[in-house]
């Protein structure tokens, strides 16, 4: 494959004029990369110099032709088949969603007319191109045509397949009639290809007293996709323990394997999780290996907004005290936590360690050390071990353990910089649930939670009510608010959302608020206080994300009565 050298003066204007770039510099990248705009805007974003997503807007804005992130797309296995694999690589181009009879299509030249006319022939149908960048181009076409095209037509050359169109719970029988004597042996080999080709993040058996029913996780959603007789069941329970290499024993506790699953194309990395139910073993395979491309967000792709941003750089700039990080769940707050861990890496040339339950990212230059308690590698041993090698800043996901607050206290106390994650709801209640121990070494408290994002394809914006605005704000009955909604089309797969964005609470911690901490002060009294000074909620957060048309109310309110 060739990528394409084209020319783009007017993008360097806009550059220019928004002062992105020095006026020497963009003479100097086009000497060194042979005139190629398209390979001077992957320099520009490879250096951080702007985002990705704000530098490519800013070549659109320069050709009046959409962006498309390929990272974040989901693409439709079946369109995909209509363009011949030789004719995509040699032209840089991806067949990605249909609309209607439209199809759309991602290429870093969507101004070409002879190239549109080309691939309508070919797919037999209008076409709309949009632009996206060569090197995520050359990904997809690795990624689609070499894995997921190929898996999904491995998948259904596989007769088990068959069962995955039942209606009803699924008994051996029905297996055999279905799809032969053998199949049920191939049930657990199916159900992964198919979370994969159905871009599962998660794929839980869950056993009741009769049946067990297998549901996918997809952007955050549950679908049942199979209910199968208890017969049926342990087979595959059988076959999945032996691919995660459990062993049959008496122990009742949860039992963590992780299984390499080889695909034609490539390996996929799962995590495996047996919990003990009343019925019979509960499975979580977790899909770990989605996108190729996958890194760990920059703290500017969080959606923080500009006040807690300046406060949250601040905290980073200083590294003083206990920065306790909080959300529902580690899986909230945990990819901030590694934004503003890869930030403090970026800015200082410091020696940084992790204590992880669980780590979701390798990051270069840091020393990652995950608990093990089986093998009696416990949390507090861990955070021994990592403060014995005096680092000046440390991660610890979950601080729940008792026995390691006291270490967390003395190592603020030394000087050095400690994030400390813990599950809770709020802001105010990770204080209330940490004040005793270390609240006089607290210097800020994030409370962040995902929400899921709005298809940018298909959100619809309209016109809130009277009463609406009333109960939201402040409102002398004079403007108009709009807001977004969720509605469907086939690339978010028809659930109006795609992805998933943060809502944050950030509260910085002075002098009166310690005092408070370490104090009697209740929660509630803390919250007067601080709402006094400033502080923004979560919820506030979440209202914005609505009104700016990246998150919608039925999110927010999901979230608050969950």
């Amino acid at each position: 494959m060739k990528a394409p050298k084209i020319e783009n003066p007017l993008f360097f204007k806009i550059l220019k004029e928004k002062q992105i770039i020095p006026d020497g510099f963009v003479s100097d990248l086009l000497y060194e990369l042979d005139g190629n705009a398209l390979d001077v805007l992957a320099t520009l974003i490879q250096s951080g110099i702007g985002t990705k997503r704000q530098l490519c807007q800013l070549w659109c804005d320069s050709i009046s032709i959409a962006h498309v992130d390929l990272e974040k797309s989901l693409f439709q296995s079946n369109i995909i088949r209509k363009m011949p694999e030789r004719f995509a690589r040699q032209n840089y181009a991806i067949p990605i969603y249909q609309m209607g009879d439209t199809v759309t299509v991602a290429t870093p030249i969507p101004d070409n007319i002879a190239l549109k006319k080309q691939i309508e022939s070919i797919l037999k149908g209008p076409v709309n191109l949009v632009f996206a960048l060569p090197q995520d181009i050359e990904w997809a076409i690795e990624n689609e045509y070499q894995t997921n095209t190929t898996l999904y037509e491995f998948f259904t050359k596989i007769t088990t397949s068959k069962v995955f169109d039942a209606d009803n719970p699924i008994s051996e029988k029905t297996f055999e009639e279905i799809a032969g004597k053998e199949s049920i042996n191939q049930l657990h080999v199916c159900l992964i290809l198919l979370g994969i080709t159905e871009y599962s993040s998660e794929i839980q058996i869950d056993p009741e007293e009769h049946i067990a029913r297998i549901c996918f996780i997809i952007n955050g959603k549950f679908y049942e996709r199979l209910q199968i007789e208890k017969n049926v069941y342990h087979q595959l329970l059988k076959n999945l323990k032996a691919l995660a290499k459990i062993t049959d024993s008496n122990d009742k506790d949860a039992q963590y394997s992780r299984i390499i699953f080889p695909t034609p194309g490539k390996k996929f990395d799962i995590q495996f999780l047996m919990l003990h139910t009343e019925f019979g073993e509960k499975i979580f395979l977790k899909l770990m290996d989605r996108q190729a491309l996958q890194k760990i967000p920059e703290i500017s792709e969080q959606f923080i907004p500009a006040k807690q941003m300046q406060q949250l750089e601040h905290q980073i700039n200083t590294l003083k005290g206990i920065m306790l990080i909080s959300g529902p769940s580690q899986t909230d707050y945990s990819s901030l936590a590694y934004s503003i861990i890869n930030k403090i890496r970026s800015t200082h040339t410091k020696k940084i360690m992790t204590v992880e339950d669980s780590p979701t990212w390798l990051l270069n230059e840091i020393d990652q050390y995950q608990i093990n308690p089986k093998a009696n590698f416990t949390r507090s041993e861990v955070l021994t071990s990592c403060l014995n090698l005096h680092p000046d800043v440390i991660y610890v996901q979950n601080i729940k353990d008792p026995d390691i607050i006291d270490d967390i206290k003395k190592t603020a106390e030394n000087g050095q910089f400690v994030i400390a994650g813990i599950s809770a709801p709020d802001v105010f209640e990770a204080i209330y649930l940490t004040r005793l121990r270390i609240g006089s070494e607290i210097t800020s408290i994030i409370n962040h939670q995902n929400v899921r994002r709005l298809c940018d394809h298909c959100k619809e914006k309209y016109q809130l009510s009277f009463q609406q605005i009333h109960d939201l704000f402040i409102f002398d009955g004079a403007p108009k608010v709009f807001a977004w909604r969720a509605v469907g089309c086939p690339y978010c797969r028809n659930t109006g959302y795609l992805g998933h964005i943060g809502i944050i609470g950030l509260l910085v911690i002075n002098d009166d608020i310690r005092k408070m901490i370490c104090g009697n002060a209740t929660p509630d009294e803390i919250k007067i206080h601080s709402k006094k000074l400033g502080f923004q909620s979560k919820k506030y957060d979440g209202i914005k994300k609505v009104l700016q048309g990246l998150t919608s109310f039925e999110e927010i309110e999901s979230v608050y009565s969950s």
